[in-house]
């Protein structure tokens, strides 16, 4: 077999097992709906925009391993981080400071569908309102570990069945 004929061969059955991978996966989208209004996503705009691109990987991830074939769709409406910045020290550095009564918390809407039919939708508060008292499995170096957590329980809980579901397909 000539080598532009094999080469043609390989490309085709690669294209083909990349349709197939990604068909298995999950649509995930977020938006967000009007961040520079959002209750607390840090201070500066490097600190929004990593906040909202963290926030962004982990609900994409989160789908992705989850709901294999399913669409989501979830606009973000509001983040209040966990804790308040208050001034510290002589040159009064802000510093996250964490206390029972500041909680993290989300506001949004999803939408979860399969091969282009909504199988549901509805409007969100995510809240963890004992976030210091629980076990957090996320490292304890990740800025975001509170509302992490705070996902991926809303997650577990929101799509249980669809995650059970996927699990006895495989």
């Amino acid at each position: 077999m000539k080598l532009k004929t094999r080469q043609a061969i390989s490309m085709a059955v690669l294209s083909g097992t990349l349709l197939l991978a990604s068909a298995a996966q999950a649509h995930v989208e977020v938006r967000f709906l009007e961040p520079q209004k959002f209750s607390d996503v840090g201070r500066s705009t490097v600190d929004r925009e990593r906040v909202l691109a963290d926030v962004q990987a982990h609900l994409r991830a989160l789908g992705d391993r989850l709901l294999p074939g399913r669409d989501l769709v979830i606009e973000v409406s509001d983040v209040n981080l966990a804790g308040e910045l208050e001034p510290h020290g002589r040159s009064m550095e802000m510093l996250r400071v964490m206390r029972n009564v500041t909680i993290p918390s989300m506001e949004l809407r999803y939408t979860l569908s399969e091969g282009g039919k909504e199988l549901r939708s509805a409007k969100v508060r995510l809240q963890d309102m004992g976030y210091l008292d629980s076990f957090n499995r996320v490292d304890g170096n990740d800025s975001l570990r509170y509302e992490k957590k705070m996902m991926d329980d809303w997650f577990a809980k929101e799509f249980a069945a669809e995650i059970a579901a996927s699990k006895q397909a495989k």
